[in-house]
């Protein structure tokens, strides 16, 4: 029992304190929109429901070994909110491969002090490896896929003392044995879904240094309109939560969330964080019309990437007219080897025009590189640099291949001996651990930090030619606000900060 009586009626969230080298002023912070959604279907159904997300506060970081430091509130301090909480059930993220060892500390931890509480996890991570995260035996169960209704079966079964055994969707220990249960159908009526926005602090996020950086408008928020993809893409492990079907909210319902935001709590920008936002043509034209027929004055973009066959310059308009300012393009390679590799396979001339197309309109471009791939030779590699120092976007995003586990690109790795001991906790996107076939680690780190060095200096000489620096950069000065943004933008270049 937590101090006294227990009430069954009570589910905390954490999302625990986040690993970072040495240094870093802070983690990057993401509205935890997974909780809030388990959160409000928590609480229609009668349920207490608090969150703790570590890595919002940024001041608090204590030593963590081996060059790293924890940003969040210290085990201590979680603990005194589980003592005042009186929490039944606490669902810990394990959702990625990077963060594994961060959550085991909370849970174990929580673990020895309570140990009838039911600890739940739950992610991308978890439910590629529901078996292997369930070698640590102070995690109860672990659920997989799409939380919603998993998670609220077991909040229901549990205040009812009722047996979790055969709950779907979950894997979890019965006599001893690790079971998988089968798993559920996906949720289809996305409108019914509504985050719990009113159980966070709204002002701390958008005080957070990271929530603004380079943002047309302060005050920005995450939100999701549509969940799953069609898209096979070998890397990607996205699949494991929400599926390859895409299923979407309708327009009305994704702008009375924007307008409520935006009212309520004074959101001024929007970061559509879909995986497939514009896979339906019709659809994100009606939720652009939406936005512009309502007057509300927005600015939104798209950092986790749009499918750039899905655009073209009629449905970009329509965008840029409803506030869309900057769009990044999941281009991934440049080589065509290696495009049908990953299995996402866009004509060099389609992305040329979408890229002009954007520039004509004022909409400034990203895009989305990988290097790295498991045996990307050096003749592959250097196609696709070259390819990203000639594109005309404004930025590039280069990252290097991770064998997250539940993707084929995994699988690879594995089949070229490339993961030594299993998954390296301190590898990430921008800094990996991984050798492949033909480069080393540390040289592909220098590999993804030299282009991104070469393409900005290629683009300042390019823009020293007044019709290209018009056309591609500042053709896009149209208010004064424009030209604020620019200076934002350079100024988080000049600081090396993620835009």
């Amino acid at each position: 029992k937590i101090g006294g009586q227990r009430r069954l009626g009570k589910v905390l969230f954490i999302n625990p304190p986040e690993s970072v080298p040495q240094g870093k002023k802070h983690a990057n912070i993401k509205f935890p929109l997974g909780f809030l959604y388990l959160s409000g279907v928590l609480e229609e159904k009668g349920f207490e429901v608090k969150i703790i997300d570590s890595p919002l506060y940024y001041q608090k970081k204590r030593a963590a070994g081996d060059g790293m430091e924890k940003i969040g509130p210290s085990l201590e301090e979680i603990v005194a909110i589980i003592q005042e909480f009186k929490p039944a059930i606490i669902g810990v993220s394990c959702a990625h491969s990077m963060y594994e060892s961060d959550s085991f500390e909370v849970i174990d931890f929580i673990k020895g002090r309570f140990k009838d509480v039911l600890v739940v996890v739950g992610g991308a991570h978890s439910s590629a490896n529901s078996r292997y995260v369930l070698r640590n035996r102070n995690i109860d169960v672990v659920v997989i896929g799409e939380g919603e209704a998993t998670m609220l079966e077991i909040a229901q079964r549990r205040s009812r003392g009722e047996s979790l055994d055969d709950v779907k969707s979950t894997a979890l220990r019965v006599n001893g044995e690790i079971k998988v249960n089968e798993t559920r159908d996906y949720i289809q009526n996305l409108d019914k879904l509504k985050p719990a926005w009113h159980l966070i602090d709204m002002k701390a996020y958008f005080a957070h240094p990271a929530n603004s950086v380079a943002t047309m408008r302060p005050n920005a928020v995450d939100i999701v309109t549509s969940r799953g993809c069609p898209g096979h893409c070998v890397f990607c492990a996205i699949h494991i939560v929400w599926g390859n079907k895409w299923r979407s909210r309708s327009p009305a319902s994704v702008v009375d969330e924007l307008e409520m935001l935006h009212k309520k709590y004074g959101a001024q920008q929007f970061r559509f964080q879909d995986d497939n936002l514009t896979l339906d043509r019709k659809r994100i034209i009606e939720i652009c019309d939406e936005i512009i027929n309502r007057g509300l004055d927005i600015r939104w973009d798209t950092p986790n990437g749009v499918a750039l066959w899905t655009l073209d310059e009629e449905v970009l308009a329509k965008m840029k007219k409803a506030g869309l300012y900057r769009i990044t393009f999941g281009i991934e390679s440049g080589c065509e080897k290696t495009q049908r590799y990953i299995g996402k396979i866009i004509p060099a001339e389609r992305i040329k025009k979408i890229v002009a197309t954007c520039h004509k309109l004022g909409i400034w471009t990203c895009g989305t590189f990988i290097v790295g791939f498991p045996d990307e030779t050096p003749e592959e590699l250097k196609e696709a640099e070259d390819y990203i120092l000639d594109a005309k976007i404004n930025f590039p995003f280069v990252y290097v291949a991770q064998p997250f586990q539940g993707t084929r690109m995994y699988e690879d790795f594995k089949k070229h001996d490339l993961l030594g001991e299993g998954f390296e906790q301190a590898s990430s996107l921008g800094n990996t651990k991984y050798d492949t076939v033909h480069f080393k680690s540390g040289e592909l780190n220098r590999i993804r930090l030299g282009i991104m060095k070469r393409f900005m200096r290629k683009k300042t000489i390019r823009y020293l030619n007044p019709v290209t620096a018009w056309r591609e950069f500042f053709s896009k000065i149209r208010s004064f606000e424009d030209l604020k943004y620019i200076f934002r933008m350079m100024t988080a270049v000049l600081f090396k900060v993620d835009i």
